[in-house]
């Protein structure tokens, strides 16, 4: 017997699916098929912290967690906190810093050696480093023998110094993680070093940040990111298994308080870039971990403020009479709203993307887009004609203009979720 492409594959009788995000929790009831019967949503109570919450949530809805088929995700807690203490604030304090802000974590403090005394805010990486990579580590040695990371609040340790010294540092402080020195042996800035493990870190925090382990019933060891979730919903999209029409060469973007995660059909990429999706894959992924209307907003800002179409933008969304607040907003002096940042997160990503602007991340050619998907919890104030006019923006005049549509059911995360493992990817 064939089975028709549009017909929703049968699912094991998922009742339930949960997403923690950065500023809402989402809480979806489905039918046997996985298909969407309703769906709740709840601020995030940062007070109560992400177990408890949720704890309480399904307790009060009467939901057992022990028992029933709860389907669950997380892009909680938004942007890695990262210390560092180093040699010299002015080189190697300086290029950790930029690196980390680069991967689109949050430098909570940087110590030279000489004020390492200490610090009470919780980070999530201590990042130690500080000097070129020399078999004569001049002061580096004393410094860093004299240093105590005991004096800090910390989830992990990470020494990015000079490579001389690393085996002596591990020795003192086992389970360190080691990384490339990012000044080499010449002050130059190795930029792959700190930003991929930070970004790496980051990625690996959406799921498995403090409180997400700690979640009841099995939910803790289940638990998925969703940025898979929403790249394997936005497949389900595109192979037609799905409630969502795909109409030709398509983008989805996921604006969130953390991130934007642009998910997109490979035939968008543009001839002549010089990275390319992995070979037989209809569709990839890419997120811009300092992209986000919450906990990457500092980041966002100031990607705003230095872009040269930051008045056209203005313009676009807010009318024609922007002076003052384009004035007052490259002055750092303007605060946006919730609505006007996610519109920053669409133009921003989009514009990214048409240059290949971020590593890894291959060059696309938006006019060849017929479609462009807007989900996430930052889509849903958006409004159809801004958002084409912010588009248009980046795209070549004259061109066709691409569909825009808002997910405002959260159909795609609703089809990642119910995907099981054994269904063709």
């Amino acid at each position: 017997m064939t089975q028709h492409a549009t017909s929703p594959p049968a699912v094991n009788k998922p009742r339930y699916a949960l997403d923690i995000g950065s500023t809402i929790v989402k809480l979806a009831q489905l039918d046997a098929n996985g298909v969407l019967e309703s769906q709740q949503f709840y601020p995030r109570d940062f007070e109560a912290g992400i177990a408890r919450q949720v704890g309480d949530l399904l307790t009060g809805l009467g939901i057992d967690v022990q028992n029933e088929a709860i389907l669950a995700c997380s892009s909680a807690n938004g942007g890695l906190r990262v210390g560092i203490v180093c040699l010299s604030k002015h080189f190697s304090g300086a290029t950790m810093r930029n690196q980390t802000l680069l991967a689109g974590a949050n430098p909570e403090f940087v110590h030279d050696f000489d004020e390492a005394k200490g610090d009470t805010r919780r980070v999530d990486i201590l990042l130690v480093g500080g000097g070129i990579d020399c078999e004569l580590p001049g002061p580096a040695q004393a410094l860093l023998r004299d240093f105590d990371p005991a004096n800090y609040r910390y989830g992990a340790l990470v020494y990015a110094g000079n490579r001389f010294l690393a085996d002596g540092f591990v020795r003192r402080f086992p389970g360190t993680t080691v990384i490339p020195n990012p000044l080499a042996d010449t002050l130059a800035s190795r930029v792959g070093s700190v930003f991929e493990t930070v970004r790496r870190a980051y990625l690996d925090d959406l799921v498995f940040k403090e409180g997400v382990s700690e979640l009841p019933g099995n939910l803790g060891r289940s638990i998925r990111p969703t940025p898979e979730v929403a790249n394997r919903g936005f497949l389900r999209a595109v192979q037609n298994h799905s409630t969502f029409t795909i109409v030709g060469a398509c983008i989805a973007l996921d604006i969130g308080g953390a991130t934007t995660d642009l998910h997109y059909t490979v035939e968008v990429v543009s001839d002549g870039s010089p990275v390319r999706p992995a070979g037989g894959v209809s569709v990839a992924r890419y997120v811009f971990t300092d992209i986000g209307i919450v906990a990457s907003r500092d980041t966002l800002m100031a990607q705003l403020r230095g872009h040269t179409q930051l008045y056209e933008f203005l313009g676009a969304v807010l009318g024609p009479d922007v002076r003052d607040v384009f004035a007052s907003l490259r002055e750092g002096e303007y605060t946006p709203s919730p609505t006007l940042l996610s519109y920053a997160c669409l133009f921003l990503a989009l514009d990214r993307f048409a240059k290949g602007r971020g590593p890894g991340l291959p060059t696309g050619d938006l006019d060849k887009v017929a479609q462009i998907i807007l989900t996430g919890g930052a889509a849903q104030t958006l409004d159809v004609a801004v958002a084409l006019r912010v588009v248009s923006l980046i795209l070549t005049p004259g061109g066709a203009p691409p569909l825009i549509q808002i997910d405002r059911r959260y159909e795609i995360w609703v089809g990642g979720i119910t995907w099981t493992e054994d269904m063709p990817t």
